[in-house]
């Protein structure tokens, strides 16, 4: 395994339980929402998916997302009439609060309301209902302060005052029509008639609460409309729809395990049967409501939970104190670990400075030796191109030079072949018609060596080209003449004596008794070459 395979697995396990939390705080989130979505159609669902929520959390992460996922749970469970559960739940929910959430703080309060009022505490609930009210009149919550006006006058019909609670009602259905709050219109309808009194009327309140909560499927709230319903009923002496009514609500009831519920639906039912003078099964149904009562609404039992709610915070703050003391002696031992990695990092990173600079020092030297030895390389190099680019560039200029003298010597060659065959016409020719043919010829030759520019810039440029040669050659020999110092130059470029014959407008034998001269003024021995004498210069 390379370092980089090993990097990216050591990257991996150290963002492991990263991962595994953001996915448990992914679910967690899903769970709530599926928690709001049946708080009042399947409370039992929404009480596993909140505690579900609650257990992926963790303690003391996301302390606002634990407060939600508790409260959603707390709810539920006194939907379902365990308020024993949902109070001490309301009181873990306390543990999350640090006082900047007051939308979350008020709702606490107002579900504690609710369930002090179920539980017969009733000034509790009173008290717990009107600091949630408050909160909510000053953030403006027009929605919430509803919902307040609606439990406060459940409270009050608990207490049986009718006049104030019918009051609270009203201002909640006010506001909830305002705010066009299905749900809640539905919630305060439903409560408008709990009393008795305008049975008919109260009747088709709870028709409308009933469409409501079916478009919504708010089966909890169901259940509480056909209870009603049947009681209502029962106001109105309509004894067979009340039965018909409190069976509809049986169905939701046991469907939804809501003991509250099934509790009142026992005594309406025990009601409607006696008035029917069926009093065994009157007697019976009382019986049972008895029985669900004795559960939930004892004060024995409040007196007993609250002991408990007191006795786990005792016992919470004495585990945060232990915590405590215990985060205090690991931030010690933290600190002292940290304190000795701190050091042994620093002797080991001057240890690794102290080795590189050493080898860095090192390598600098062997690469500017290295450097130094690559720049007398490319100067040797670089002079070897230029000497050879001087020699090409000579080699070039010499070409060109040969060149255009072999094209001038043709040139020559041609005049001279032409004026040969204009002699061989002479020959042919009687004596009258000779004089004017050799004028012609003579006519003929003037004009080619009045009109040959062409050979006479031929040397001017090699006199051009061959000046520091010139100069070179005066250098050593100052006491040659114009003439000799001319042929030097053609023989330097290594011309024969027919060629330089050619180009002086000579014979052959008179370049040779020159050369012969040349070789006398240069002082050269007999087995000197003279050619090569002069392209040594």
């Amino acid at each position: 395994m390379n370092s980089t395979s090993k990097y990216l697995l050591l990257l991996l396990v150290a963002w492991m339980p990263r991962l595994m939390y953001a996915q448990e705080l992914k679910r967690a989130e899903e769970l709530m929402t599926k928690a709001e979505r049946y708080i009042y159609t399947n409370p039992k669902q929404a009480s596993y998916c909140a505690m579900k929520a609650s257990s992926l959390l963790g303690k003391g992460k996301h302390p606002a997302l634990q407060a939600k996922a508790l409260l959603l749970y707390s709810d539920a469970e006194q939907l379902l009439g365990n308020f024993d559960l949902s109070i001490k739940s309301l009181y873990d929910v306390d543990k999350y609060l640090d006082g900047t959430d007051r939308v979350m703080e008020a709702k606490v309060m107002l579900l504690k309301g609710r369930v002090y009022g179920k539980l017969g505490d009733y000034n509790r609930a009173i008290e717990l209902n009107n600091r949630a009210t408050e909160v909510f009149k000053a953030l403006g919550d027009s929605t919430a302060i509803a919902a307040c006006y609606n439990e406060r006058g459940v409270i009050h019909h608990f207490m049986n005052e009718d006049d104030i609670s019918e009051k609270f009602l009203k201002r909640a259905l006010n506001i909830s029509r305002i705010q066009r709050q299905l749900r809640g219109v539905a919630s305060v309808l439903n409560n408008l008639c709990l009393s008795e009194g305008n049975a008919e009327e109260k009747i088709q309140m709870l028709h409308e609460a009933i469409a409501i909560n079916k478009n919504v499927d708010a089966q909890w709230a169901l259940g509480e409309n056909y209870n009603n319903l049947g009681n209502q009923y029962y106001y109105a002496h309509r004894y067979e729809e009340a039965l018909e009514a409190l069976q509809t609500a049986l169905g939701y009831i046991t469907q939804l395990g809501a003991r509250e519920l099934l509790s009142d639906n026992y005594e309406y039912r025990a009601m409607v049967e006696a008035a029917m003078g069926n009093y065994r099964q009157a007697y019976a149904s009382l019986g049972e409501m008895f029985r669900i009562k004795s559960e939930w609404q004892s004060t024995t039992q409040l007196r007993n939970v609250e002991q408990e709610i007191a006795y786990k915070q005792m016992k919470d703050q004495q585990t945060d104190a232990e915590l405590m003391e215990q985060e205090y002696r690991i931030a010690i031992l933290r600190r002292n670990l940290l304190i000795l990695c701190i050091v042994l990092l620093m002797a080991a990173m001057l240890f690794f400075w102290y080795k590189r600079s050493k080898n860095r020092k090192l390598t600098q030297a062997e690469e500017s030796l290295l450097l130094s030895r690559n720049e007398v390389n490319e100067l040797k190099l670089r002079q070897q191109e230029m000497e050879l680019q001087a020699v090409q560039a000579q080699l070039e200029s010499s070409r060109q030079d040969l060149t255009s003298i072999a094209v001038f010597l043709q040139s020559r060659s041609e005049l001279l072949d032409k004026i040969r065959d204009l002699i061989k016409e002479g020959y042919k020719m009687d004596s009258t018609a000779l004089v004017p043919h050799l004028k012609r010829i003579n006519a003929f030759i003037s004009q080619s060596q009045g009109g040959d520019p062409v050979g006479n810039s031929l040397l001017l440029t090699l006199e051009e080209k061959n000046k520091e040669f010139t100069r070179h050659l005066l250098d050593l020999h100052p006491g040659l003449t114009p003439g000799e110092q001319h042929l030097a130059t053609l023989l330097r470029v290594n011309l024969g004596t027919k060629e330089i014959a050619m180009l002086m407008g000579t014979t052959a034998k008179t370049i040779h008794m020159n050369r012969y001269r040349l070789r006398k003024s240069l002082g050269l021995q007999a087995e000197q070459d003279l050619v090569e004498y002069l392209q040594h210069i």
